[in-house]
């Protein structure tokens, strides 16, 4: 209901926007990303990912430096259970269980942009993330360890030559996705993105 309320939220926002926009530019963009999750019995080191997908560019303002910047993204990324994992999940860790961890997401952020000139545009904002898809065993009779849902702020900027960008951005997951009983320690997540995108229009 709530994953609901909120999608449909960030989709009235981005029609509202297109409305009475300037001018929209569009086009597909492909970062390399390094992410990790933080919390106890999860090594905390960053791992290199892949994320692409779709952004569009909705300027708000005649002069083109102020505009809404939502995007699209499919993300393959991993994680690494910590050698202490055994000893802060007692009740519920398997013994069998594997090291590493695949997950499969998809995300949309929903960012303000300001363009103070052409070549250069900042972006500040939030980000829904999906994880449709994670391959990992740590827990006994097949208990998911992970939450589906995670929110996460935003910041980056990224330089612009004519229709091409190039692309920096920092994502802190402001939610526990950690979906262990007990003991209740948080989890959350870090993303550090760089890669370019291709305007369209």
């Amino acid at each position: 209901m709530k994953k609901g309320l909120l999608l449909a939220g960030i989709l009235a926002v981005i029609t509202g926007t297109a409305a009475t926009a300037q001018r929209v530019n569009y086009g597909l963009k492909a970062t390399l990303m390094f992410s990790n999750v933080k919390g106890e019995g999860i090594n905390p080191n960053y791992k290199p990912g892949f994320q692409g997908g779709a952004f569009f560019e909705f300027d708000l303002s005649k002069d083109k430096k102020w505009g809404i910047q939502p995007e699209l993204l499919f993300t393959q990324t991993s994680a690494k259970k910590g050698n202490d994992f055994a000893q802060k999940y007692v009740t519920y860790h398997n013994t069998q269980g594997r090291d590493k961890i695949k997950i499969s997401a998809v995300s949309i952020p929903l960012m303000v942009r300001y363009s103070p000139i052409q070549a250069l545009t900042f972006n500040l904002g939030a980000q829904y993330t999906y994880m449709y898809f994670i391959d990992e065993n740590l827990l006994k009779a097949n208990r998911d360890a992970f939450k589906k849902s995670d929110i996460g702020a935003v910041a980056g900027a990224q330089i612009n030559v004519g229709n091409v960008r190039f692309i920096g951005r920092y994502v802190l997951g402001l939610t526990n996705i950690n979906n262990i009983p007990a003991p209740q320690y948080d989890w959350k997540t870090h993303q550090i993105t760089l890669g370019i995108g291709v305007a369209f229009k």
